[in-house]
């Protein structure tokens, strides 16, 4: 299998968003609240955006709005009725905390802002990518390794052999190295 094929099938996932155009994520009327005995505090209040395939969209400011997508909203606060998420063809705010767990990783995901916290330093960077091959697409050994090596390589990492062999203290794989 050519390295090009790989990609394709490793990578393009969600190949059915690929055309340029097509709207991957839909955010109507968002409204988060978070409830106490004290006070209602409205986190988010009707915000509306949509994300086209190719397209990509940065959050900035507080992450409520991110934890909403990836339904990791947690009590006290609740996304209102009247608000919708979709996810191709998905309302994300009708799903059980098991369906968005198959979703969360393979179909949708999230980038923290802090890279220092995002992987753990006691792990290579090659075995955390694994892992969320293994739990998210059912991916396990070489198979694993070179859809690994492909995510790493789409993202412009030179030498993504090597770099899934390194620890992320070590590396120049995360953002705060400046490199």
């Amino acid at each position: 299998m050519s390295r090009s094929r790989s990609r394709s099938r490793n990578v393009g996932r969600n190949a059915r968003w690929n055309r340029a155009g097509e709207t991957v994520l839909s955010v109507t009327d968002l409204r988060i609240s978070f409830y106490t005995d004290e006070e209602t505090i409205r986190a988010v209040d009707g915000i509306s955006f949509d994300v086209k395939a190719g397209e990509t969209v940065g959050i900035v400011g507080e992450s409520v709005t991110a934890r909403s997508i990836m339904g990791l909203i947690e009590s006290p606060g609740r996304i209102e009725e009247e608000s919708s998420i979709r996810f191709g063809d998905r309302e994300l705010t009708d799903l059980s905390a098991r369906e968005y767990r198959r979703i969360r990783g393979s179909g949708i995901a999230m980038v923290f802002q802090d890279p220092l916290t995002s992987l753990n330093p006691v792990y290579t960077v090659g075995n955390q990518i694994k892992e969320a091959l293994r739990l998210h697409r059912g991916l396990r050994g070489s198979t694993a390794t070179e859809a690994a090596v492909d995510l790493v390589e789409a993202v412009s990492i030179p030498d993504a052999c090597r770099r899934l062999t390194e620890y992320p203290i070590s590396s120049r794989v995360g953002c705060a190295s400046g490199r």
